[in-house]
């Protein structure tokens, strides 16, 4: 019998020995765990999220242009009526830019009341490829139109309503407006 007792007061013993055991590993891992989410927490907020402050992420932000489009998007805008000047970059000089001279009188145009709205088409754009060949082909269905030149089309109704091909008509109509 009093082996019987010191066996079960062993066990007794050894029971809460486990459970003594097994509460402190839990707390333990519990510990290691908060540690480690605050560690990750740190690192976040103070490695890889940015302040406001920081210039260069300031720098890397990116604005959407919405004046800039694709040539199959170009009867699709939701104004009555506009203008689309469609350029090209690759058929002059490296010291010949154009877009100069049309943007300042875009901007000029831009700037009076009343004023339609512009937008303008890369036809270097690997997206407008498809738009550019040899010869020139103004239609209304835009799968089979081809460019050659630099064009403004103005737009009215989702129609083509006038165009004008080439820098020097362009220009002469940009300055006029």
């Amino acid at each position: 019998m009093k082996k019987a007792k010191i066996k079960n007061k062993v066990q007794k013993q050894k029971v809460e020995i486990n459970e003594t055991y097994s509460f402190k590993t839990m707390i333990i891992t519990i510990i290691i765990l908060i540690i480690v989410f605050l560690l990750f927490y740190l690192i976040t907020t103070l490695v890889v999220k940015p302040n406001s402050d920081n210039k260069e992420y300031n720098d890397s932000m990116t604005e959407i242009d919405d004046t800039k489009i694709t040539l199959n998007h170009l009867l699709d805008r939701n104004k009555e009526e506009y203008y689309v000047l469609a350029t090209m970059k690759s058929m002059y000089p490296s010291d010949v830019n154009y877009n100069e001279i049309y943007d300042k009188y875009i901007t000029d145009y831009s700037s009076k009341e009343n004023a339609l709205d512009f937008y303008k088409i890369d036809l270097d754009d690997a997206l407008n490829k498809n738009y550019v060949g040899n010869d020139l082909n103004i239609t209304e269905s835009l799968e089979n139109m081809k460019l050659n030149n630099e064009i403004l089309f103005k737009i009215k109704n989702g129609k083509i309503d006038s165009y004008y091909v080439g820098n020097s008509k362009i220009i002469n109509v940009l300055s006029s407006l």
